[in-house]
């Protein structure tokens, strides 16, 4: 099998590289590369692997960056030291979203997991990504239709049809709804997407935003994306040039 390794702390790689030969001879380290811009012009010159093993915090980006920009369809293991991105992971390919520090029996787990899938033929069916969800726990999404909102001794149901946006601002998460009302709630992000339907569409760290609240999008400098709704915030909604095909395609369908 062969395997990238997409790190940027040298030593760090260099254990994952030793863990995962150490559990099987068969497996050969393809690359290992370092930030999302080497990773994406690495893997358009190459033929891709059969496996990744990927942090997410790189120096100049999240890795989903990477994987959505070269319409990755194989298996994916995320290598990080947060949890806070496990809902996104499993968008893209993820089979398993380990934490740092990992030892040998945490990689042999992990690669156990990818040697039932591959020799089941899982990954080359229609349905890989029911496939992965099964083997990676990861539940079906429970599509809401009203999101609560407590404001004092009041709990205010909002429609998720009049949901706009949703922003996070200096730690705080506003939902926007095309009437113009702007609450405050402590909900995640993360978790707000997780019930939201796909008209909705994590933009960045900052952004969810429905496809119904587009007015327009213009391009921006470096190859991104400039998105303008009809919800008037003083933030500027910038789509990167990694997620752009990605955000245009889910914009058209």
């Amino acid at each position: 099998m062969n395997i990238v390794i997409i790190e940027d702390e040298y030593l760090m790689a260099d254990e994952l590289e030793s863990l995962i030969l150490e559990y099987s001879s068969d497996h050969a380290i393809q690359a290992k590369l370092t930030t999302v811009d080497e990773a994406i012009e690495y893997l358009k010159h190459n033929p891709m692997p059969d496996l990744f093993f990927s942090d997410i915090q790189l120096p100049d980006g999240l890795s989903f960056e990477i994987f959505q920009e070269v319409n990755c369809k194989v298996p994916i293991v995320f290598c990080t030291a947060y949890d806070e991105y496990a809902l996104e992971a499993f968008k893209v390919n993820g089979i398993d979203y380990i934490l740092k520090p990992f030892d040998n029996t945490t990689i042999t787990e992990t690669l156990q997991k990818v040697d039932r899938m591959i020799k089941s033929n899982s990954h080359d069916t229609q349905d890989f990504n029911s496939i992965i969800a099964e083997l990676s726990g990861v539940p079906k999404k429970n599509v809401k239709k009203n999101i609560l909102i407590f404001k004092g001794e009041k709990i205010i149901p909002v429609n998720t049809l009049q949901i706009a946006l949703i922003h996070l601002d200096s730690s705080v998460t506003y939902i926007y709804t095309f009437d113009g009302e702007k609450y405050p709630t402590d909900q995640s992000l993360d978790t707000l997407e997780s019930s939201l339907n796909s008209d909705f569409y994590r933009i960045n760290r900052q952004f969810l935003v429905n496809r119904n609240a587009i007015n327009h999008v213009s391009k921006y400098f470096a190859r991104k994306l400039l998105v303008e709704t009809q919800v008037d915030i003083p933030e500027d909604i910038v789509v990167s040039k990694a997620k752009a095909s990605d955000f245009l395609k889910w914009l058209q369908d």
